[in-house]
């Protein structure tokens, strides 16, 4: 067998699956009913906070940010423009363009458009993750979206500070106190005081990312990031502690968190395994990590680099770093496929990309790299397509073939639109 599991994880079950996809349901469907008042019934009895109103006022905005110290609000800002500069980079690749067909007769274009509105979730239950913010508002402001509203969850009595602060410097133009469902089903549907948005963007635990489902099609949305997931594919070569450490640092964003090793080293695999319970215990997101490795953590013990890499590419990790040897790293980058976001060496763990490296942190997760990256400014635009016909003769050519093709399918609606320009007038 090419690969064994030394520590397996445990799947969650369909009957889990089904009560979960009846919660999302019913919040969704309450607050596309009831609109603020249900936004406030559920913050009160998931958050336990009473609220006013659901949008944080300018004044509320000021008094918030007004308490963040200067330092923190430096370092805000420097990470700010290193996911800018990332993100218009990225917006660099798309252009408005025209081509000229049928001897210049047709022309074929095409134009970059932003988005007009845009929610974007920033979590904030166990952890306020500020870097969210500054991931998912910095490439909307980059693409020109004119109206950001985002999303996040009330902490005791008002947003996390820091928190607040990072998406107002981001851009956004609202910031909705709410978290889970009901936040995302408040910028789907709208409610008396948060208008529609066009899609919906970041990342969530799994209610999050069931209400994301649930709503795709009334809006857009990026993909289904969360909860977050790391796997290492390590050698001989590799440091067991760096090792344990960079499993552990996404097992504690949540108890549902996925982590893994995979290696070719019986050695550092039995070693990784016996040291996590001294490695959880020496951190303060213990109780959460305890849950998380036990539940979710796994190790896989494969006989060649080669069946690793096969098996990194099966499982498409949302983070995957790889710890081995200058050689087999070459042929690890030459052939790992499927990833989210790849670290190279041990010198780039996954923690600098999640905080400030500057590429996107909101990535797929549940084997969802097999079909698509991580967020980008092309998440924030629309590639408009566009045709004009200006001669006879290409006028003429492509109604005879388009009159043909009509009648092959059987369509006498588009083959008599077609025939009525074969005469090129």
């Amino acid at each position: 067998m090419p690969c064994r599991m030394i520590k397996g994880e445990t799947l969650e079950t369909k009957r889990e699956e089904q009560e979960l996809i009846k919660l999302v349901s019913d919040i969704l469907s309450k607050v596309r009913t009831n609109g603020d008042d249900a936004v406030k019934d559920y913050t009160r009895l998931f958050d336990k906070v009473e609220m006013d109103r659901v949008l944080l006022t300018e004044e509320e905005i000021k008094s918030i940010i007004d308490a963040v110290p200067d330092d923190i609000k430096e370092l805000i800002d420097t990470n700010i423009s290193r996911i800018r500069k990332f993100a218009e980079f990225q917006l660099s690749m798309y252009k408005d363009m025209e081509i000229e067909v049928d001897g210049k007769e047709t022309v074929l274009g095409q134009r970059i458009v932003p988005l007009e509105s845009v929610g974007v979730y920033v979590p904030g239950g166990r952890f306020p993750l500020l870097s969210s913010a500054l991931m998912v508002i910095v490439p909307a402001r980059v693409a020109g979206v004119k109206r950001i509203i985002a999303a996040t969850p009330p902490g005791l009595n008002k947003p996390d500070p820091s928190v607040v602060y990072g998406i107002v410097k981001s851009g956004a133009n609202e910031i909705l106190k709410a978290g889970g469902a009901q936040a995302i089903a408040a910028m789907a549907y709208g409610t008396e005081t948060v208008k529609r948005v066009d899609k919906i963007i970041g990342p969530g635990n799994k209610y999050v990312n069931e209400a994301k489902r649930q709503v795709f099609g009334t809006v857009g949305i990026d993909l289904l990031a969360g909860p977050s997931e790391v796997l290492i594919i390590a050698d001989d070569t590799a440091d067991p502690i760096k090792v344990g450490y960079d499993l552990l640092a996404q097992a504690e964003h949540d108890t549902a968190a996925r982590s893994c090793l995979v290696t070719t080293s019986e050695r550092l695999a039995s070693d990784v395994n016996k040291r996590m319970t001294e490695l959880i215990n020496s951190l303060s997101t213990k109780e959460i990590l305890q849950i998380s490795w036990r539940q979710k953590g796994s190790i896989v013990l494969c006989d060649s680099l080669g069946d690793a890499i096969e098996y990194a590419n099966s499982y498409a990790p949302e983070h995957l770093e790889v710890h081995l040897s200058d050689e087999s790293e070459k042929i690890a980058f030459n052939n790992l496929r499927n990833y989210g976001s790849l670290f190279l060496s041990d010198k780039t763990p996954v923690v600098f990309s999640d905080k400030l490296i500057g590429t996107n942190h909101t990535l797929p997760t549940n084997g969802a790299a097999r079909y698509t990256g991580g967020l980008s400014v092309g998440a924030y635009i629309k590639i408009l397509t566009y045709q004009k016909v200006r001669g006879k003769n290409s006028q003429r050519n492509l109604s005879e073939r388009a009159y043909r093709q009509s009648i092959i399918e059987g369509l006498a609606g588009h083959a008599k639109s077609a025939s009525l320009r074969i005469s090129g007038d």
